[in-house]
Formats: structure tokens, C-alpha cells, sequence
């Protein structure tokens, strides 16, 4: 008779590593004599010097304490091999073998282990499910590759995985990827050397990539917080703060006691840095290693407050403890009730410093002058229309400055020129000014019709979101630019369209009614297609691209031997 596995209570009083109680509990129900931190360490023994995930190992330690007992052990089942096909993690089970999946992989990071005085290479690292949709509709997992399946994991590409399994520890799910899986790559990612190494990084190196490593900094601030559970059951307890060396600073968020102070030069490995919308982060967890260091050398905190000063041109979706100068463009407050029925007042306006322009919202009583320079401590960043928003929440954190950092700002005229290469590498931004070529015309341009309800474009009559209905006239205009380097999607709105065209809206619709949306298209080819063109608005920056929101464009009236001498002077050419 084939034996059955029971899980079975392991009760509260147990020694063993509660990471193979399943496990545990497997073996003593063949093996009730055997001890169960030796059936511990052995599950322990295989995955850590053989590499071999504890579901993958349970049949040879079972087979292993029959032996040590003298039982003759029965021929185990050979379980049928069925797979299972899911395109979202929620489908999963704990239990789950055999798993094919879709999958984006966002990191990728290898580990050299010793295996009885050998090196081998395990890695690990996230994988998001649902890869061909936007990141707001993916989950997040962990992984561990068992199987050295480096070549095909590369961060940023979408692969699918036949023959994974699921674990589960401490009510989180991973993914094992075996040696026996199969890895099959659907779109190629990043196709540089991952570099096998535990030594620590510059701030400024590790903050680039979403990933696991370690640093060397001293902390800047730190404090505790409390993160409220997002299913209402309960709060964490939590530490925050920033670390910095001479390249730069950093946020970190431990979720274990931070038993440092502000002013210690610390080592961390074995963190992880996420990103926080667009802002990468430190997460320090149980896995962490935080440690004092020592270099006489190293810069004292008060040389390192640099690190921590911002302007416009810098901000970030998801910055927090932001020191940052600016000027007061506009001001105004407004009441609205909150959620829980109380009034409340909120006070924003456009701020601007010499790299940009940006919205501030004050969440506390603050009433400034049209034209004041404030000075704003530990403000953290939201985005507000896909552009960033600075925000404080007391006014604790804000300081009027007497005397002006810079000459006044005309902010009716304030465009910050951005070449298209240094935009498409940035954040988004608002007040730039920049030229490209046109390179293409969409064929979208024209007159368009949106929803009444949402302003969204209507497709074949219809709203994604509100179905079948009347649609309202509107125009744009929809180009590629090009730098010779760098594009970027353009798009202009009603107003700026009419003032390009030198058209007013009645005028466009009667000539596309004559000519057609095609000779419409055609007629702006012949135009601008390989124009060069001059642009203010604003840019948004996101996972598919760059868009420019022209306020304004210009046919450029710069001559070719114009063009040639400002190449010449930007990259000093001698000739």
C-alpha cells in the first residue's frame, strides 16, 4: 500500500527551523523515531550545500531516516507530472508543482556559495506576472533559480517558465526555478555581464537598478514610522531614514529595529532596493546584515549635506526628505470634505527655480507672497497630472529666505532649455524648451471626438469607460521627434494646434472635410516631415517612452551653417 503524507501539527514547544515544518512533518509520518532537528538540518544541508529546494529533497530524506532506522522503506510513488498553465500569481497555490508561467523579470541577482569547498552560483530576485500589461496591473514575486538559468533571466525581458514550484514561508510566495525547468525568453532584456560580487557599491551605482547588494554611508536622518496595513487589519512598525557618501544619498525603509543613530557610518549588505514609484529605496529585512565601519576617511555628515539639496529639475515620484529652494509663482487655497466628513483646507500653487517649475501643495497654514523665496525641509514628491508635485505637511518644514539665492525669475518666460537626450534619460518636467526633427506624422492628427464624462478619445464611437456616447469634437496634432539620438512622442492640443496652423478650429474641420483625413495627413507631411522644430511645455516620462505636451511650436528659423556651429561650439571641434 502506497504511504500517504499527513501534515500534521507540529505544536508551539518545537526546536526545529519553522521554514520546513511541511517537511518535518512528512518525515515523522514515515519516520516517527526520527529526531526532528536532525530531519531539520538535513532539509537545511540540501539546500543550502546542494542546492536542492526542500519539496525537491523531501523523498530522499525520507528515504535516508528509513534507512538510519533499519525500516525497509516501500518503493515511494512516482506522482504524475501535471502541469499547470496560469497567467496571474493569484492562481497559485503553495503547494503548487509543475507551474507554467509568463513572467517579466525585473531583477536578477547571482550568489556565490560554497558547496564543500566548491563555489557555486544560486541566484534570485523579482518577477512580475502579467508582463504584457502596465506595471499598475503586474504582481510582484520573489524567485530563486536553483538551476544557473543566468543566460536567460535577464532583467527587463519576458520569459516563460515550464516547471517551476511554488514556496511559501512565513505566508509569502516565491518561485523555485529548478534545474529541470525550462526557460524560454519571449523578449530579450538587458544583455550586459551581471557581476558576481558581495562587495559593497557607491550610493550612486546602487541606486541605478532595482536589485539586491551592499553600500557603505552615513546615515543622514533616521526615524520610526508606521505603515498602515493596506486591509485595514493592523499597522507595522517601521524605520526610515537616508544614508549618504560622496556620490550621492539614499532612502532606506527597515522592516526590522534600526539600532543606529544619525551620524554613524554603517556597512549594508544584503539589501534590496526597490523603487518607490520612481524613486529607488533600501529595504532592509530579517536577511540583512547592518554593521558599524570604520574609515577615518570617510566624510563627516556635515560634508555630506550636499547630497540631500534638490531642485526642480531633480524631483522624482516617491522622493521623501527633500531640501529644496524655491520661488513663489501663484498661491491660492481651497475647502473640500474629507472622507470622513470633516472640512479641510488645502493651499497650492506653482513654485519655479532656476532648472524648472513644479506645483507645491501645503497641507498646513501657509499663506506666502507672490514672488517669496522659501527654503523647504524633509518635503517629499507626488505626482500631480504625470508631473511631479512637491508637498509639505507642516510648517515646521518651511522657511522664508530674506535674501534672494538667485535674481527674481519672470515666470511668464521662464523655459529651462533640455536637450531630447538629457529629457529621455530624466523625469518628467515641466517649463522645458527643446527642438527636434519631425520624423513622422501620426495618423491620428486631426479632428477627434471624446467622451463627454472622461475627456477620453473615443474609439469607433465608443468609451472604454462609459460605453456608447456622444462624443465632443477636439484636435490635435501627434508627431515623432527625433535628436539623431533620442525621440520622443509629441503632442499638441486644441490651442496650440490653431496657433501653428495659424487656423482657427472651424477653419481645420471644413478643410478636412474637403480634402479628407488623408489629404489632411498628407498636407502636414509635406510640411514638416524632416523640419526642425522648437518646443515649450512640458515632459512625461514613464515606462513607455517620452511624451512631450507642447504649450507652443515654432518652425525653426536656425540655417544650416547656424546648426553646424552650434555642434561645433557644444563639443568644442576643432577644425
Amino acid at each position: 500500500m502506497h504511504a500517504q503524507y499527513i501534515i500534521i501539527d507540529v505544536g508551539d514547544n518545537m526546536t526545529i527551523d519553522g521554514k520546513y515544518v511541511m517537511q518535518v512533518s512528512a518525515v515523522k509520518q514515515e519516520c516517527p523515531e526520527a529526531d526532528e532537528n536532525e530531519i531539520s538540518e538535513e532539509f537545511r544541508r540540501y539546500e543550502e550545500e546542494f542546492l536542492i529546494p526542500p519539496e525537491d529533497a523531501l523523498r530522499s530524506v525520507i528515504r535516508k531516516f528509513q534507512l538510519a532506522s533499519g525500516k525497509e522503506s516501500n518503493a515511494l510513488p512516482t506522482p504524475q507530472r501535471v502541469e499547470k498553465k496560469v497567467n496571474r500569481f493569484s492562481e497559485l497555490n503553495s503547494d503548487d508543482k509543475n507551474v507554467t508561467i509568463e513572467v517579466a523579470v525585473i531583477t536578477y541577482t547571482p550568489r556565490i556559495q560554497m558547496v564543500r569547498g566548491e563555489e557555486k552560483q544560486i541566484a534570485f530576485g523579482w518577477i512580475e506576472d502579467n508582463p504584457w500589461e502596465e506595471s499598475s496591473n503586474r504582481v510582484r514575486w520573489d524567485f530563486k533559480d536553483w538551476g544557473q538559468h543566468s543566460e536567460h533571466l535577464s532583467p527587463n525581458s519576458v520569459v516563460r517558465l515550464e516547471g517551476v514550484s511554488v514556496n511559501e514561508w512565513n505566508d509569502k510566495k516565491s518561485i523555485n526555478i529548478n534545474r529541470s525547468t525550462r526557460v524560454t525568453v519571449l523578449r530579450e532584456g538587458n544583455t550586459s555581464t551581471i557581476q558576481l560580487s558581495n562587495e559593497p557599491v557607491n550610493i550612486a551605482k546602487i541606486s541605478e537598478n532595482e536589485g539586491f547588494g551592499s553600500t557603505i554611508g552615513r546615515i543622514i536622518s533616521v526615524k520610526q514610522d508606521v505603515i498602515i496595513k493596506k486591509d485595514g487589519s493592523g499597522k507595522i512598525d517601521v524605520f526610515r531614514g537616508r544614508i549618504a557618501d560622496s556620490t550621492g544619498s539614499i532612502g532606506f525603509l527597515s522592516w526590522v529595529p534600526f539600532n543606529f543613530e544619525e551620524g554613524n557610518l554603517i556597512k549594508m549588505s544584503n539589501i534590496s532596493v526597490r523603487k518607490f514609484r520612481d524613486t529607488p529605496e533600501i529595504n532592509v529585512s530579517n536577511d540583512s546584515k547592518i554593521e558599524i565601519y570604520r574609515d577615518n576617511e570617510f566624510p563627516l555628515i556635515e560634508d555630506l549635506e550636499h547630497t540631500t539639496k534638490s531642485n526642480i529639475s531633480e524631483l522624482r515620484n516617491g522622493m521623501r526628505d527633500i531640501s529644496i529652494t524655491v520661488q513663489i509663482q501663484s498661491w491660492e487655497q481651497r475647502k473640500f470634505t474629507s472622507e470622513d466628513g470633516s472640512e479641510r483646507i488645502v493651499r497650492s500653487g506653482d513654485v519655479v527655480d532656476p532648472s524648472g517649475r513644479c506645483r507645491l501643495t501645503a497641507w498646513c497654514d501657509f499663506n506666502p507672497e507672490i514672488g517669496s523665496f522659501i527654503k523647504m525641509s524633509n518635503s517629499r514628491v507626488q505626482f500631480w497630472q504625470g508631473s511631479p508635485d512637491l508637498v509639505v505637511d507642516n510648517s515646521d518644514q518651511i522657511e522664508e529666505i530674506s535674501t534672494a539665492p538667485w535674481d527674481s525669475i519672470d515666470p511668464d518666460n521662464h523655459w529651462v532649455d533640455v536637450n531630447i537626450d538629457e529629457l529621455v534619460k530624466g523625469g518628467s518636467r515641466r517649463g522645458i524648451k527643446t527642438s527636434g526633427t519631425i520624423v513622422s506624422v501620426r495618423k491620428d492628427s486631426g479632428i477627434i471626438h471624446r467622451c463627454s464624462e472622461c475627456r477620453r478619445v473615443l474609439r469607433d464611437d465608443l468609451c472604454s469607460e462609459h460605453g456608447d456616447v456622444k462624443g465632443i469634437e477636439d484636435l490635435r496634432l501627434r508627431f515623432v521627434l527625433d535628436s539623431g539620438v533620442s525621440n520622443a512622442s509629441l503632442l499638441l492640443s486644441k490651442e496650440p494646434s490653431e496657433n501653428f496652423l495659424n487656423k482657427k478650429f472651424d477653419e481645420i474641420k471644413k478643410q478636412i472635410s474637403v480634402s479628407g483625413s488623408d489629404g489632411f495627413i498628407t498636407s502636414l507631411r509635406g510640411d514638416l516631415l524632416s523640419r526642425k522644430v522648437e518646443i515649450q511645455g512640458r515632459a512625461l516620462i514613464d515606462e513607455q517612452g517620452t511624451m512631450i505636451l507642447a504649450e507652443k511650436m515654432d518652425i525653426s528659423t536656425n540655417s544650416v551653417p547656424d546648426d553646424a556651429n552650434n555642434v561645433i561650439e557644444k563639443w568644442g571641434v576643432i577644425l
